[in-house]
């Protein structure tokens, strides 16, 4: 890997912060803040109040200034006890002040008269903030620990209003793999992920985390959709994830809990729900001239196992001065999918925090995760039988993230956080059909589109560094109260990724009947393709808090630089080819633009009424996108691998290839280059080098969203707040690749166009070709193909120039929401909400092609495709009007012996658009490629069925002095509900008798391929102490 110069970043930071004139905002993603005032019986400030806070570490002095203030900052999550003094008045004691990552806890206390010793106040602090500048919602540790769910940040995230993910996880089958997902208005790939305070977001698979987690570990969650909050970059979903840390005394838990398909139901899809014979699967050579049925399947994905145990303690090295806290965690998760193929992972994460009180004004924090997955079978699913599953691990340094940070009280008005991270992403994907270049198998591809033999690998290293330093100052204007929050942060994120095919490359087998005389199929003969990008992101921001009566106000303002570089590598030639394919040297070159943006936040919050029970908001906020490596490299012609084109003597199923099989051309005895029929955008058949395709405008900007959020909360009781959100997006300067074409009537390849990228494409470049497909779709419903191909005397390597579209999306959302902290035995958390998210600006198209998941007419559902036609998950498309998420706990009796814990987790939406699509013949449209062309226009005529899973949990608490253990059961799909999830949405794939014979569930055109998994019970058993 490139080698980073630590020193000079550390100047760059410094130099930054100096010009600041000095972050606690950015330790908000870790933390929350405690607020209060001091005042008498009359409502009078009182100045000069010795405030203590103690807690989880060293206990922390304040004393009220002139207007009776006082404040504490990046308090860990936890409940504290609190206590007011001041001589002539009784000391106020409240023993059970609760503390959650992004919030701002405010507490008014009242000193009276010495006629007691101590007043204990024992009511609940409340939940609602009039400081908070974020929509979503916080998860408590009692909340993960006892409401049933499958355990990972995933499903945690779909119980946030207005996220949806692209599967449905019961009792942890689908734990081993990261989930898709949106947010209100935001699409996946503007998320962002944050541990203790580390950002440590995956810059190469864009808005996906790096590392898998301890669930245990936690000691709160929270999930962020938008916002004025001038510390967060993008418009995405951002998750808090907090992990615990050691406190006064020595306390730890573990944990070991089981589900296993001895206790799981068993359910039959109903036949009509199955793929109905139809034109669309229809092949009269094989004897299915109407269609062919789909043949009943065992029982959907099914769960063999999944388990999970692990172990967490920490207590004090030094009383008041040094603690330490430490995880181990390991899920084993056992699965089978529909047509029988192994997915079993192994995730094994540990996690170890010290925390150091240095001074009283001074604490300092090192914690180190590590994350460790093991996949056997990744992407095992209808197209990708087992030989061609991956084995994933990881692949590059470790440990997977630490950090080293430090906080410093300059006095109670000025706090000062600086924070140093390294993040180690990485991992490989290795093919279980084996991977050996030049002489080991080669990939083989059916008429079908099912994978045989093997597959290719893909190696990546993510390595990330991060400075940044926040402060907080605090004074007053008049009758105006300011905290103004302020920061600056440098990050590196370097990608180097590696992918490529064993054997000879890949091939389409003799049955796509390709040759001079048919009966022969296309090898691709591959050269691995190397993408090592540098990214750097600068940033600086301001957030003012201003108070006045019941008004407060937030103005902030954010600036980010986010620039890209290509860099140099070599490539290793193809061993079987090594004359056509040669070895070749990339010197690389920066992105060919660089993202700089400013951008506002406003926030406005009334409270209503003396006892302010009652709160408005409004805010406006621009955010403009991440930058990922899929547009930072987007010039980098090596990124992906290259390939020749050869006829080919083999079936799809076999894969051991050999130079003999190629078919000789000129029959000169040798295969050259005149024996090669095509070639990728990337290759040069001039001189087997590479060729650079694609451009960017050098004024492109990033992706921008306007959000404007209006709401209302009511407190019922302290501790119960219920409210109505209203969310209005507009996205626009939305980045699109806009073909490069070349008029000269000549190849894209050809010596006279190879040196050239062309020009974008225009809309009299193409000419339109229609087919009638009567009773083509699986409703009996006919449809006309439409897609557009380039007129004659058109050419195109297939390159793209990268710029700002101007199509626009609009997103409109409604979310009702409440929340109750456990007290008086109940505690609940839920949504309901309500969207529409389309295409509300959409100029007329220079390639009309109604492209597979839309976006080519205004008035379109905006779709966010998880494989757009590939993958595991292939064929879901997110997309949903309504959903609703709610749970709850109740504690039935918890004074008696036989007491219990009963909870419930209830969860629904619409179901996806299932838009169908054919795919068009490679090359056919002019372009290098198949093209994926909708059958409709609307991307959602039509829909899966509906979803709604209920999660139940009974628990036993028994406790025995410091020491407890709580038996579990959880049933997971309580009412198992067999809803299909995906179906097979091509239409008129070819059929294959030999991939019918070896696997007859493959899936042809409506074929339900993925259903929820039945009904689960997991036992668990967890012991603690302290």
């Amino acid at each position: 890997m490139k080698s980073s110069n630590l020193w000079g970043r550390i100047v760059a930071v410094t130099a930054m912060l100096l010009v600041l004139g000095g972050g606690a905002a950015f330790a908000q993603l870790q933390s929350g803040n405690l607020f209060g005032t001091v005042v008498d019986e009359q409502g009078g400030a009182l100045p000069g109040v010795t405030v203590t806070l103690t807690g989880p570490g060293a206990a922390a002095v304040q004393v009220t200034n002139a207007e009776g203030e006082f404040r504490f900052l990046s308090l860990s999550p936890d409940s504290y006890q609190l206590k007011a003094e001041l001589e002539g008045f009784s000391t106020v004691e409240y023993p059970n002040v609760s503390i959650n990552i992004g919030r701002n806890t405010t507490v008014e206390v009242t000193l009276s008269a010495a006629v007691e010793d101590v007043i204990t106040v024992t009511a609940e602090s409340p939940l609602l903030d009039e400081r908070r500048i974020s929509t979503g919602a916080t998860v408590t540790q009692t909340e993960l620990e006892k409401i049933p769910t499958a355990r990972d940040p995933w499903a945690i995230l779909q119980s946030t209003p207005g996220v949806l993910t692209d599967r449905i996880n019961v009792g942890g089958n689908e734990s081993g793999q990261q989930s898709q997902y949106v947010g209100p208005g935001s699409t996946g790939d503007q998320a962002v992920w944050s541990v203790d305070g580390v950002v440590i977001t995956d810059m190469a698979a864009l808005g996906s985390s790096p590392a898998y987690y301890d669930f245990d570990s936690f000691e709160e969650m929270q999930v962020s959709t938008g916002g004025s909050d001038s510390t967060i970059a993008t418009g995405g979903v951002v998750l808090n994830m907090v992990t615990k840390r050691g406190t006064n005394e020595w306390r730890g838990s573990g944990r070991y809990l089981l589900a296993d398909d001895s206790w799981q139901s068993e359910f039959s899809v109903d036949k009509g729900d199955l793929g109905q014979a139809f034109p669309g699967n229809a092949s009269a050579a094989l004897g299915f001239p109407n269609g062919r049925a789909q043949p009943a399947f065992k029982q959907g994905n099914r769960i063999v196992s999944v388990k999970d145990y692990g172990v967490e303690l920490g207590g004090p090295i030094v009383k008041d001065r040094l603690w330490v806290w430490g995880s181990y965690g390991l899920q084993k998760v056992d699965l089978l999918t529909v047509a029988d193929v192994s997915d079993y992972t192994e995730l094994e994460t540990g996690n170890l925090k010290f925390n150091a009180q240095i001074a009283p004004s001074n604490s300092a924090t090192g914690f180190a995760l590590q994350s460790d997955k093991v996949k056997i079978g990744r992407n095992a699913g209808p197209f990708r039988p087992q030989e061609t599953t991956w084995n994933q691990a990881k692949f590059g340094d470790s440990p997977t993230a630490y950090k080293i940070e430090d906080t410093h009280i300059f006095s109670s008005n000025f706090y000062l956080t600086g924070l140093y991270s390294v993040v180690n992403g990485g991992f490989e994907l290795v093919p279980q059909g084996g991977y050996a270049p030049g002489t080991g198998v080669t990939t083989g591809l059916d008429t079908s589109l099912v994978w045989h033999n093997t597959f290719q690998i893909y190696q990546t290293e993510r390595p990330q560094e991060q400075l940044k330093a926040d402060a907080s100052t605090f004074f007053n204007t008049g009758s105006l109260s300011h905290e103004l929050k302020f920061g600056a942060s440098y990050r590196t994120a370097e990608v180097r990724s590696l992918s490529n095919f064993g054997g000879l490359g890949y091939y389409l087998g003799n049955e796509w009947d390709f040759g001079p005389e048919g009966g022969q199929g296309i090898l691709y003969a591959t050269r691995e393709g190397i993408g090592h990008l540098d990214q750097t992101y600068t940033s600086l921001y301001a957030q003012d808090t201003l108070s006045s009566g019941n008004l407060t106000i937030n103005l902030g303002l954010r600036w980010d630089k986010q620039e890209a570089e290509n860099l140099g590598e070599t490539l290793q030639a193809n061993p079987a080819f090594p004359t056509v394919l040669p070895s070749v040297s990339y010197r690389g070159q920066e992105a060919g633009f660089d993202w700089t943006s400013i951008v506002p936040r406003v926030g406005l919050t009334y409270s209503l009424g003396a006892e302010r029970k009652t709160l408005l908001r409004a805010s406006y906020s621009r955010f403009a996108d991440q930058l990922g490596t899929g547009f930072g490299g987007w010039l980098n012609p090596i990124s992906a691998y290259q390939y020749a084109q050869f006829y080919i003597n083999a079936p799809a199923v076999g894969g051991q290839l050999n130079r003999g099989q190629v078919l000789d051309l000129n029959g000169d005895g040798r295969i050259d280059f005149s024996d090669v029929i095509g070639f990728s955008a990337n290759f040069d058949p001039n001189t087997g080098g590479f060729v650079a395709s694609n451009a960017v405008d050098p004024d492109l900007e990033p992706q921008k969203t306007d959000e404007l959020l209006f709401s209302v909360e009511h407190a019922l009781l302290p501790e119960f707040v219920v409210g109505l959100n209203l969310t209005y997006r507009k996205i626009f300067d939305i980045l699109e690749g806009d073909y490069l074409v070349f008029e000269n009537g000549k190849s894209g390849w050809d010596p006279s166009n190879i040196n050239k990228l062309g020009r974008p494409h225009r809309r009299s470049d193409y000419e339109k070709v229609s087919t009638v497909r009567p009773g083509g779709l699986p409703n009996g419903q006919d449809y006309t193909l439409e897609w557009y191909r380039l007129r004659s005397g058109i050419t195109s390597r297939g390159g793209q120039i990268l710029l700002n579209g101007d199509s626009e999306q609009e997103y409109k959302g409604l979310a009702i929401t409440f929340n109750k902290r456990l007290a008086n035995r109940w505690m609940l958390r839920g949504n309901a909400s309500f969207s529409n998210w389309e295409w509300s600006k959409v100029p007329e198209q220079e390639d009309p092609t109604f492209f597979l998941g839309g976006g080519n007419r205004e008035g379109d559902a905006v779709l966010q495709g998880s494989g757009t036609g590939s993958g595991a998950k292939g064929a879901v498309y997110i997309n949903s009007n309504w959903s609703y998420s709610i749970n709850g706990l109740y504690q039935v009796a918890p004074d008696r012996p036989w007491g219990f814990n009963a909870a419930l987790n209830l969860t629904g939406r619409e179901g996806y658009p299932l838009p169908y699509f054919e795919r068009i013949g490679f090359g056919a449209r002019g372009f290098p490629g198949f093209t994926r062309v909708q059958a409709l226009g609307d991307p959602e005529a039509f829909r899966l069925d509906d979803i709604h899973i209920v999660d139940a949990r009974i628990e036993k608490e028994l406790t025995f002095s410091d020491f407890g253990v709580t038996l579990g059961v959880d049933v997971f799909n309580l009412t198992n509900e067999g809803t299909i999830l995906q179906r097979s949405h091509r239409l008129r794939a070819p059929l294959n008798a030999t991939t019918i014979r070896l696997n007859p569930f493959v899936p042809y055109a409506d074929y339900v391929t993925e259903i929820t998994s039945p009904r689960i019970f997991r036992v668990g058993a967890r012991f603690s102490f302290r």
